[in-house]
């Protein structure tokens, strides 16, 4: 649909849409020709937005909630030093970008995509190269499980659209472990 047509689904004037999108909390339309079109991903979005809003919560807060990487990327001081050990190291930088840890842009600069992994795969004192080989290593292994996963939960719910099936999958992919995280620490504390 075009953006008057989303914008008159949701209620609001494209002014308002344009403004959502600028501010990270709805993604840009995808492009059909020079077109900009939006589908049901944007509706079900920015639905989430205007109910999380209409709750009281600020718009940076939201944007927090649904796009905590983005947020992160802000703050994060080791996304520049990310840059140059992936810079310097060719092969990881492939495998960085092969598990979805940074982007290579157009103009071939870098953007670290996914922060939370990043600090949960660092520990105080390692270099950041390191610390990036410990994430792709364990995406690698974890990807053959998760793609697994995905593909069980979308034949027992047809019905769920894929792209709030991804997050549904993330969602509980990461309860799981973290249960077996809970469970492994509460037995070697015993």
């Amino acid at each position: 649909m075009t953006i008057d047509e989303f914008a008159a689904m949701i209620g609001m004037t494209t002014r308002t849409v344009r403004s959502y999108q600028a501010r990270g909390l709805l993604p840009a339309p995808k492009r059909l020709g020079r077109s900009p079109m939006y589908d049901s991903f944007h509706l079900t979005r920015m639905r989430t937005v205007l109910r999380l809003q209409h709750k009281g919560l600020p718009l940076e807060a939201i944007r927090a909630l649904l796009e905590p990487d983005l947020v992160l990327r802000q703050f994060m001081p080791t996304a520049a030093a990310l840059v140059c050990a992936l810079r310097d190291n060719a092969e990881l930088l492939h495998s960085a970008i092969q598990c979805d840890v940074v982007t290579q842009l157009p103009d071939g600069s870098l953007e670290l995509r996914n922060a939370r992994a990043v600090l949960a795969a660092g520990r105080r004192g390692a270099s950041i190269a390191h610390t990036v080989n410990v994430l792709v290593q364990a995406v690698s292994v974890l990807r053959p499980h998760a793609e697994s996963a995905f593909a069980d939960v979308q034949r027992s719910t047809p019905s769920v659209p894929a792209e709030n099936l991804v997050e549904l999958v993330v969602e509980a992919f990461r309860i799981a472990v973290a249960a077996v995280a809970s469970h492994e620490v509460s037995r070697t504390a015993s």
